[in-house]
This record gives C-alpha cells, structure tokens and sequence, in this order.
C-alpha cells in the first residue's frame, strides 16, 4: 500500500514540477522521475525545497508509510547526486524527499527506493548507532543561517536514531540527545522513514526567511554516498558551506517555552572491602526556558550523572597529562555555542583550550557532586552566546571546598564564512587558586579557492591571570584543503605561567610549529576508492628557542571499494627530556637527549559485515631502547539486536633502565530489543592500575518524553603478577532512575 500510494505521489509532483517547469533545459537530463534536470556547476549549485504547512490535525502518522494523504500536499525533493565513488554521477537509486510542517513539529519523509530490498543493510538499532556501516539517511538542519553549525538527525532503515550537534563544520558531538521520533520500514521497492522533529527541541532563528539544510543517504552494499546539496568530494558529509535552502518555516510556535525534565534515582552501594553499604533517594531535574526561539535559558539542581558512559580506558606512558572528552548530557546541550578556536583545537593533541566544561563536576579526574548549575545559550541578533555558572559541592575525600565556576562566550559572524569571538572564565575546580582567563578568535574561511578548494585561517590568544601571575596563549593555523592537493600550517606559542584552570593545558613554556602536506587519489575504474600520501613534521622548542622535539615522518593510505582500508606511517623523532620521568610510573628515564625511528602499519575491514575488525601493529626505538605496540578490534553483529565488540591493546617498553608491558582490554555490548530499549555493558581492565569496571545500563523510552534508567556497576582489582589471578572486588552499585519530560 505504501509502494503504491507513494507511486501516486511521485507521479503527482513530478507532474506538478514539470508544469512548473522547475529545471527544465534542454542541455540537462531525466531524472528517475522523469523530470529534467539541467547540467549544473556544483560549485555554484544551490538547490532550494519550500517545506509545505499543513494544520496540526493534518499531520501525518510516524509509522514509516508515507502513504497519509497530506504527504501529496509536499514538494517533492528528487534531485541528488553521487558524491562517492563519481562526483556529480547519477546515484544507483533514486531518493524522494517530503517536508511538512505545523506549528509545532517539522515533519520529513524520505523515499529511499532500491531495486534490491533484501540487499538492505540494517545491522543496528540502537541509539546513536553508527551511521556509515548500514544504509541510512542523514538530515542536517543549520537554523541560524551560520554555515557552520547544524543539528542533525540520522535514521536506518531499523527506525534507529541517531543525533548530534555539528560544530564548526568540523566536530560531531553524538553525545548531545533531544527529543524528537522516527520510524522506518523496508517495503517492496526500497524503504521509507519519516521523521518529526518538534520546535522545541531545536533553537531557530525566528527571522530567518530560510533554513540551511541538506540531505545525505548512503547506500552501504556500493558504499555509494548520495546528497542533496555540496556535490564536492574535498567537503566531508557534516561541512555544512554549502547546503540547499529550505523556505516556508515561518509562524511556528515551541509552546510556552519551558521544557522540565524532573528525576528521581534510587541507589544502592557497597564496599567490599568495609562492607559498608550505602542507600540513597535523590530527586534531580534540568529546566530548559526559551527567553526567545533562539535563546535558551537552562537550570540544572542535584545533577544526576548515572546514565553517562565509562571514559574509554587510557594509560599514561607519556609525559603529559591526558584527555578526556565530555560526555554528560547537560553540558552538550547547545555546546556548539561554546566553540573556540575553530581548526586550532580540531585534531591534533589537545593543549591551551582556555575553557572545557568537564572541569566542572570533576576534579582530578574524580566526580564532585554538582549542586546547581545555570546556562544561557544561542543567539541574541547576529551574535552567538553563551553563558555558565555551576556551584560544586565540597569534597573531604579530595580536600576541595565548594566552588562558584562561571565561562562566558561570545561570537558574531563577520565576511561571508567567518566568525570574531571572545571568550572569559572565572574559577578553580580545586579552589587552589584564583583564576580568570580571557581570550579572542578570529576563525577565517573562503570557499573556492584555486578551484574548488577552501582556505582556513584560524587565531587566538587567550591570557590568564593566576594570583596575580599572567601566562598567555597564541596560536595560528592556516590550511587549504581540497580534492587533490592539500597543506596545513599550525604556529603556537605558550608561556610558562599560562593557566587555563577551566580549560586544559598539559604543556606550557614552548613554542611548536607543524605542518603537513598530502595528496589525495581518486583511481578511476579500480578496486581502491581512494589513497592518500604525506609528509608531516612537529618542531617544539622552549620561548627561548632551544629545541625540545622534533618529530617528522610520511604516511600513506588507502580504502577499497567495500570501505576497507590499509595504511603506512614511518617517524623520526628528536626528543630532548629536560625533567626525568617514568613510564606509566614504573619505568625511569632520564634527562638527556634521544633519537629513534618508529614505523606503524595497519589494515580495517570494514564494520558493514557481519565481522568487522582491525589491527595496528608499530615497533621502532624509544628513550635508547625497543617499543612494540599491537592493537586490534573485533565487531560482531549476528542480527541487529545485538553487538558485542572486543578491543585489546598492548604496548612494550624495553629501555636500558627497565621494562614493561602494558595491557588495556575492553568489551563492550549492545542489546537492542527495539530502537527505544536497549541494554549497553561495558567491561574495561588494565593491567597498570589492575583496575577492572564492570558497568551494565537498561534504558527504556516508553515514549519520547518518558525514560526509565537502570545501572549495575563493580568494580575490582585484578592482581597482574599473582597467578592465578587475585580477583579482589571492591564495591558495587545499583541505580533505578525515572524520568519525565514536562513541555508546556
């Protein structure tokens, strides 16, 4: 019913287009549809959708049939293209996409046909699933016209969600989760989903006359990406420059404004080692208020933070403390507006970021309890905000008292693709010090460039003041970035009394110049879809200009067709070591100056099937002596109720003043009954802190607005010299958590 009812409607807004005469020239070509389509510059090329209103009894059923007769009433969107693996070629199969809305929801429906339904890649139903191993729909929605930042949406043909906040075309934060349904279902001649996305759950710019949207779907069997807009391979699928236009959305409501989310958690816990329990009832809740469609006010009091993930296992072998991405859902609502330094903190080691929000709630890398917290966030005018304040609670154990942390940032756009900033925080996690930080950034980009190409260039510098000590941080990055020729050149410079102490910076009194050169392939008619070779190198020296590392190396690359992958990389490494240190703690070495050459080779299969897997393996000099690390992954996906992927890395050091052999081991699983319940485990141990964690999440959402939350965690000590093994437990947790939305 649904093949057929849609078959109308192709034929009914085919028709209705071809009337229009919407792109008809006789220098084009038919579409599967049946409409002509002109030749197009795509660097040029922006395609435009009018998203039709409708009244909000009219609105459709999410059931994944788009045969409710208001979907006729759409514009009908049949113009994609290949992106990979030809740019600009007709895609394999044809895509239709509808968009309606109401006053209170954005309704879209997607169309995908395929010629070969049961070929349909559909391995996974969980939440935030990974988009490129099944064959899936993406939607990216840029509200504010900033060609920068976007919301996103993704759906496979499961009815799985996944979202994410796009920030600076660059970063994709799939910890952020809002409220919003989907539904799919595969039918004779391809598969449908359909998507509502309430106003309330996206901030807009309520004077905009069009949003900035694209459409992307890959078909996972060819690999075979298609868009709707930015048909330009150098631009990765969430670099928003380029997209279409979506017009109409105008005279919506998002209700009174205030959104609740109210909590109550139940826990228990033990000390094995004591044997002290410990029972608790905490009620916790966040409140969201739009002061405007594009401004969001935010409240969070007692906040519970038992649903987020375990930290992914890392030990330290070096000489710099390491990084740890936020993941809590409070402080990525709406993070893009914090957002500094564009390509400048993008990739690479993470060093000088004046502000990052998980040095609130957690002080040396352990929980403190977070009494309350205020946020604004979004846009007044042209200008981005965004504004926190957070009380911590004191700690015994760490020694800390109550703390008041306080971060502001603000941006306006500037040119065509550009943004001026600045940003402040005020505070220390630790109460140690009394700290304030300010800074500014230019963040530059021009689109085609020598061709299609685009040119970044990207500076801060930020000041703190630390007790009446003043360090600063500069920085600059330049790059061009494009289909074939590609070059980056990145200048720092941080003094020695530099303290961001809401931000996070692991080395300071250096100045560090790098850069790269590489060269991207696109074979015609061969196996590889592309290949990739480089030069890179690293030269830090002290503010004095002693030199401290120089690292330079080369590396090549290269995918398959399938999406599998194999690559090459050699390094030559300077390194002067002016304060002794020990490896993971255990392994001296001393002051001096060392030279090595180390070489890395790796092979992915790709996760598509059934079994994917990959392995790494480098061996070369360190510190005067051998390293050796191997490193593999193994996932598997019998059916797509159920995941369960094992890691395992291990790293040798054999110096002339000891050796050690570091072992990290995880297993993760995902139990998906249906898309809305699932139950994630997570298991990690190494075999440096002999730490094992034991941790078991069940979420349900009986509705969007409702959850119901329940968590086992133990944790363990696994002697790594006894044998047999000395398993010494050392507590456990047990958490039930209910949760409601309340929208008004």
């Amino acid at each position: 019913m649904a093949a057929a009812a849609m078959a109308g409607s192709v034929v009914f807004n085919a028709a209705s287009a071809l009337a229009a005469g919407l792109d008809a020239q006789p220098d084009g070509h038919e579409n599967e549809f049946g409409r002509s389509i002109p030749s197009r510059d795509f660097a040029s090329f922006i395609p435009c959708a009018q998203a039709v209103r409708i009244a909000h009894e009219d609105a459709p059923i999410i059931d994944g049939d788009l045969s409710d007769p208001v979907w006729r009433r759409a514009q009908m969107i049949d113009e994609f293209y290949q992106v990979d693996p030809v740019e600009g070629a007709t895609p394999s199969q044809p895509t239709a996409a509808y968009i309606l809305y109401d006053e209170r929801n954005l309704y879209i429906g997607i169309y995908n046909y395929d010629d070969e339904p049961e070929l349909i890649r559909r391995s996974q139903m969980q939440r935030d699933f990974i988009l490129r191993d099944d064959d899936a729909v993406r939607v990216y929605l840029d509200t504010f016209g900033s060609f920068r930042d976007a919301y996103f949406f993704g759906v496979n043909a499961n009815g799985a969600r996944a979202d994410a906040l796009i920030e600076n075309n660059e970063s994709y934060q799939n910890q952020w989760n809002t409220i919003w349904r989907a539904k799919s279902q595969v039918v004779e001649d391809g598969w449908i989903t359909e998507i509502v996305i309430p106003f309330q759950s996206i901030s807009f710019d309520p004077s905009l006359e069009e949003w900035n949207m694209q459409i992307v779907r890959n078909i996972r069997r060819t690999n075979e990406e298609i868009r709707w807009s930015n048909i330009d391979q150098s631009r990765g699928r969430i670099d928003i420059t380029n997209p279409g236009r979506l017009t109409g959305v105008v005279d919506v409501k998002s209700g009174a404004g205030l959104e609740v989310q109210a909590y109550v958690t139940g826990s228990a816990a033990y000390d094995w080692t004591t044997a002290d329990k410990d029972y608790a009832v905490n009620p916790s809740g966040n409140a969201f208020y739009k002061i405007t469609p594009a401004l969001t006010g935010s409240l969070t009091v007692n906040t519970d933070f038992s649903d987020t993930a375990l930290d992914a296992r890392q030990v330290n072998t070096g000489r710099f403390s390491l990084f740890f991405p936020e993941t809590r859902d409070f402080f990525l609502q709406d993070a893009q507006v914090f957002e500094f330094g564009g390509r400048l903190f993008d990739s690479g080691p993470v060093n000088g970021l004046p502000f990052f929000t998980r040095n609130i709630g957690i002080v040396n890398g352990t929980p403190v309890d977070l009494t309350a917290g205020a946020k604004l966030s979004g846009k007044i005018g042209p200008a981005n905000v965004g504004m926190i304040s957070a009380r911590t609670g004191a700690s015994d154990a760490l020694g800390v008292d109550s703390q008041i942390l306080s971060a502001a940032r603000f941006s306006v756009p500037v040119f065509s693709e550009s943004k001026l900033g600045v940003t402040f925080t005020h505070g220390d996690p630790t109460g140690a010090e009394t700290n304030t930080v300010a800074g500014a950034d230019f963040q530059f980009k021009r689109s085609n460039v020598a061709g299609a190409g685009t040119l970044f260039s990207d500076s801060a510098f930020i000041q703190s003041f630390d007790d009446g000590e003043r360090g600063h941080m500069a920085a600059h990055e330049t790059a061009y970035r494009s289909q074939r020729w590609n070059a980056t050149l990145r200048l720092r410079d941080i003094t020695d009394d530099y303290a961001p102490r809401l931000g996070f910076s692991n080395r300071t009194g250096i100045r560090k110049y790098n850069g790269n050169f590489f060269r991207i392939f696109r074979p015609k008619d061969s196996f590889l879809r592309q290949a990739e070779a480089g030069v890179w190198t690293d030269y830090i020296t002290d503010r004095n200009g002693l030199r401290l590392d120089h690292y330079m190396g080369a590396w090549a690359n290269a995918d398959n067709n399938a999406g599998d992958s194999a690559g090459f990389e050699y390094q030559h490494a300077r390194i002067r070591i002016i304060e002794p240190f020990s490896i993971a703690g255990e392994v001296p070495v001393a002051s001096g100056d060392y030279e090595w050459n180390r070489y890395e080779a790796s092979v992915s299969a790709t996760n598509a099937r059934i079994v994917g897997a990959s392995a790494e393996i480098g061996w070369g000099g360190i510190y005067d002596g051998d390293y050796f690390r191997a490193s593999s992954d193994v996932s598997l996906r019998p059916s797509r109720f159920v995941e369960i992927t094992g890691g395992y890395e291990y790293t040798q050091f054999d110096l002339p003043s000891g050796e050690i052999g570091v072992h990290i081991a995880s297993i993760d699983s995902v139990i998906a009954f249906t898309p809305d319940m699932t139950i994630k485990t997570e298991v990690q141990y190494d075999n440096i802190s002999e730490a094992f964690t034991f941790f078991s999440r069940f979420s349900w959402e009986p509705i969007p607005e409702r959850e119901i939350f329940l968590s086992f965690g133990h944790t363990a000590l696994i002697d790594r010299v006894d044998f047999p093994r000395d398993f010494r437990s050392r507590g456990s947790s047990l958490a039930l958590r209910l949760g409601h939305t309340f929208r008004m």
